[in-house]
């Protein structure tokens, strides 16, 4: 048994090992470019006129990289952001008649509600992309809103039916 434990850690271990050492890293290459820069020397004499001192400078490139964040946009601009997730929040969160219903499946709830909502979510990206946001910021700020209202969504669809489920299963009291 102590040999199987002892095989099993060193399967997990070797295991661990491979993954540390293979795991991919994630560089961000820096561009810049050096110019040599000649700077007059002070006058203090006659040959000091024919002298130059050489500066290196060091001058970033971009690599035309869009760093906009919602942060950088107009306060209207957020205010639109800001509406347009609370509308989508709203849509995804109201109380529908559905839910409420007996041998309806959650996932077909679900299903209809994102598909209802997504107009509101299209509205949110529409208002990112005019405002030139970062795309890659974008399509996360996106996705997290949707992420964050289906989880909230199933959670309440699931207390409502379990809800329904209780008072049809309740006794009932007689006087």
């Amino acid at each position: 048994m102590k040999s199987l434990v002892f095989i099993v850690l060193l399967v997990l271990a070797g295991i661990a090992g491979y993954n540390f050492i293979n795991k991919p890293t994630e560089s961000v290459e820096t561009v810049a470019v050096a110019e040599d820069v000649i700077t007059p020397a002070k006058n203090e004499g006659p040959s000091s006129t024919d002298e130059s001192n050489p500066e290196e400078t060091v001058t970033p490139v971009s690599d035309g990289t869009n760093m906009t964040t919602p942060a950088d946009m107009s306060e209207q601009a957020q205010h639109e952001m800001y509406a347009s997730m609370m509308d989508y929040n709203k849509c995804m969160l109201q109380d529908r008649p559905e839910y409420h219903q007996e041998n309806t499946r959650v996932e077909d709830i679900a299903g209809k509600t994102l598909a209802a909502c997504e107009s509101n979510l299209d509205t949110l990206k529409e208002i990112l992309e005019s405002n030139h946001v970062n795309v890659d910021l974008s399509e996360g700020m996106v996705k997290t809103v949707r992420q964050r209202s289906t989880r909230k969504l199933m959670g309440a669809v699931m207390q409502s039916q379990a809800a329904s489920l209780m008072s049809h299963q309740a006794p009932v009291a007689t006087p």
